[in-house]
C-alpha cells in the first residue's frame, strides 16, 4: 500500500556576516549590492523564492527526538495527528495470532497519554466482516475515532452507542474507502456506488435515493480496503470532488462525490496525466493548495527507478516541473546505494523522502527535492537520522509527515522521531523587518541574546541536526566549548515560541 507524504523546503544561501556594515549579494540578482548598518543575528539573503528549511531533532520529545514504543507493539497500521497529540495504531503482539491492534495516544512531549483508553491504549479487533478484512482508524476527533468496520470509540475505548446501531454503522457490500466531508458527513465509496452517512451514522435521506447513488465508473474490488492507513489519500479537489487512484487501470481521476460523476474535462477525457516516458505506478501523491499534485512513481519495467512528476489542477501534467516534467531520484549518492521508501511528505514546496543505504544495519536518511532538482537539508544531500535497523527494504515499512511546525518519522517496528521544521532565513524584502531575539553574529566565546521576552531554554544543534549543547533560563550562553563552525540555534521563550536561527561560531 503505498500511502502519506513528505513536506519539506530546502534552499541556498549566502551568509556574509559584519558587526556595523552587512553586504548583502543576492544571486538570484547579480550585482544588486545592498549596505545597512545595525547588529544583527543573521544577514541571509535567499537564492529562492523559498527561505530555508532545517530540521533540528526535537530534544523535547521522547528521549531526545525519539519514542520508541512498548516492546508489545509492531508495525505502524495508521497514525492521526489531533491537537499537538499523536494517535497510534499498531499490532498487538500479546494476542495470538495478531488477533488484535492496539491503540495509543501519546501526548505532545511523545509520553503515553494515561487518561486515554486504560492506562493510555486499548485494544481493538483487526479484522472484521465475513472477508476478514483489516480495520483501521480513518478518522480522529477531538474526543473519538472511526473505524473502517463502522465502529466508533470514545477516547476510553468505548463504543459511541449513540452511533449508527449500538455503535456501529452497516458495512456496505465491496467498500473501497471511508472519507469524512467537510459537511460532517461520512462518504461511503464502494465498486460502484457513493453512499452518504450523517453525523449520527445514519443513512442521510436528503442524498440521492435513500443516502445512496451510481457512480458512472467502477473501481476495482480490493481485498483490503485500499486507502486503510491514511484517509488523506483520498485527496480533496475542488468543486464537492475527491481525486482516485486507481492503479489496477492506472487512471488519476477527479470524481463529483454530489453526483458520482468523474469530471471528463480533467485531463484527457476525465484522466489525469501525471507520467512521463516509460509507464509507471504512483506510490503515492500529495495534494498541494492550489489543487495541483506532486506525484512520487516507479518505473513498471524498471521498479528501482524512482521519479516525481507534478500534475497540474487542470489534471495535464506540468512539464516545467523539473526536466520535461519529471525530476529522477538517484539510485546511488556519494557512493552510497539508495533504498527508497514508498513515503513523502511536502514541506514549502519541497519533496522530503526516506531513504536507507545499503549496509547493514541499515542507515536512513532523508533525501530532498524541490521544483526543478534535488535539493539539500541543512546543506546536505542525505541528512543522516541517526536511525539504523535491521529491515531488508523500506517498502512502506516507513512513514514521513508533516504537521503543525513539526515533521515525523515512523520506522517500523516501533519507533517516531520528530524534528522541528526551522524556516530560519529572511527573503530579501524582509530583511528590514523586526526579530524577536538579537545577537552579534558571529559570536565567540559567549552567545548573549537580545529580547524582551523570557526565556525558558537554548538549543544549539550542529548542521546535522543533532543536539550539541542546552541551556535553561539564560539569555547569555557560554559557548567556548563549540568548535568553529555554523550551528542552529532554537530558542523556546516562556510563552513555548520557538524562534530557530542560524549562527557562526568564530
Amino acid at each position: 500500500m503505498y500511502h502519506r507524504y513528505i513536506e519539506a523546503g530546502i534552499y541556498c544561501l549566502l551568509f556574509h556576516f559584519c558587526v556595523k556594515k552587512i553586504v548583502n549579494f543576492d544571486t538570484h540578482h547579480k550585482q544588486n549590492i545592498m549596505k545597512k548598518s545595525f547588529i544583527t543575528a543573521l544577514a541571509l539573503v535567499a537564492s529562492t523564492s523559498y527561505a530555508q528549511l532545517n530540521l533540528l531533532s526535537d530534544s523535547n520529545f521522547g528521549s531526545n527526538s525519539i519514542v520508541n514504543l512498548n516492546p508489545g507493539l509492531s508495525g505502524f497500521l495508521s497514525y492521526h495527528f489531533i491537537n499537538g497529540k499523536i494517535i497510534v495504531q499498531n499490532f498487538d503482539l500479546s494476542t495470538s495470532s495478531l488477533t488484535d491492534s492496539r491503540i495509543t495516544l501519546l501526548g505532545t512531549d511523545g509520553s503515553i497519554d494515561s487518561s486515554f483508553g486504560t492506562g493510555g491504549s486499548f485494544a481493538c479487533p483487526l479484522m472484521y466482516g465475513t472477508a476478514g478484512s483489516d480495520d483501521f482508524i480513518h478518522n480522529s476527533g477531538a474526543a473519538d475515532m472511526m473505524m473502517f468496520s463502522g465502529k466508533k470509540f470514545h477516547y476510553d475505548g468505548t463504543l459511541d452507542s449513540t452511533y449508527g446501531t449500538a455503535g456501529q454503522t452497516e458495512i456496505q457490500a465491496n467498500e473501497v474507502y471511508r472519507k469524512v466531508l467537510p459537511n460532517g458527513n461520512l462518504l461511503i465509496r464502494t465498486t460502484d456506488r457513493i453512499y452518504q452517512l450523517n453525523p449520527s451514522g445514519q443513512l442521510d435521506s436528503t442524498f440521492g435515493i435513500s443516502g445512496t447513488i451510481a457512480c458512472n465508473s467502477i473501481l476495482s474490488n480490493y481485498t483490503n480496503t485500499a486507502f486503510s492507513n491514511n484517509e488523506k489519500f483520498v485527496a480533496f479537489h475542488s468543486g464537492n470532488s475527491v481525486i482516485e487512484y486507481e492503479s489496477n487501470n492506472s487512471t488519476l481521476r477527479k470524481m463529483n462525490y454530489t453526483t458520482g460523476n468523474y469530471d471528463t474535462s480533467f485531463g484527457i477525457n476525465g484522466n489525469a496525466q501525471y507520467t512521463v516516458g516509460a509507464s509507471a505506478t504512483i506510490m503515492k501523491f500529495c495534494m498541494m493548495n492550489d489543487n495541483s499534485l506532486i506525484n512520487y512513481l516507479f518505473e513498471e519495467s524498471n521498479p528501482s527507478a524512482k521519479f516525481l512528476t507534478k500534475t497540474l489542477p487542470s489534471g495535464m501534467l506540468d512539464t516545467s516541473f523539473g526536466s520535461n516534467g519529471r525530476i529522477d531520484l538517484p539510485g546511488n549518492m556519494n557512493g552510497t546505494d539508495l533504498l527508497y521508501a514508498q513515503d513523502f511528505t511536502m514541506v514549502n514546496n519541497h519533496v522530503v523522502i526516506p531513504v536507507m543505504d545499503n549496509s547493514y544495519p541499515r542507515k536512513l536518511f532523508l533525501l530532498s527535492a524541490d521544483g526543478s532538482n534535488l535539493s539539500t537539508i541543512n546543506g546536505q544531500n542525505l541528512l543522516d537520522t541517526g536511525i539504523t535497523t535491521s529491515m531488508i527494504n523500506p517498502d512502506d515499512k516507513i512513514s514521513i509527515s508533516a504537521k503543525d511546525n513539526y515533521l515525523y518519522l515512523m520506522i517500523s517496528p516501533r519507533i517516531i522521531k520528530r524534528y522541528v521544521i526551522s524556516n530560519n532565513v529572511l527573503a530579501v524584502n524582509e530583511t528590514d523587518r523586526t526579530i524577536d531575539v538579537w545577537f552579534v553574529n558571529p559570536f565567540r566565546n559567549e552567545l548573549n541574546l537580545i529580547t524582551n521576552e523570557e526565556i525558558k531554554s537554548v538549543e544549539i544543534f550542529d548542521k546535522s541536526g543533532r543536539l550539541i549543547m542546552k541551556s535553561r533560563s539564560s539569555k547569555n550562553i557560554n559557548t567556548s566549548g563549540l568548535q568553529k563552525g555554523i550551528y542552529i540555534i532554537k530558542i523556546t521563550t516562556q510563552k513555548d515560541k520557538i524562534i530557530s536561527k542560524k549562527g557562526m561560531k568564530l
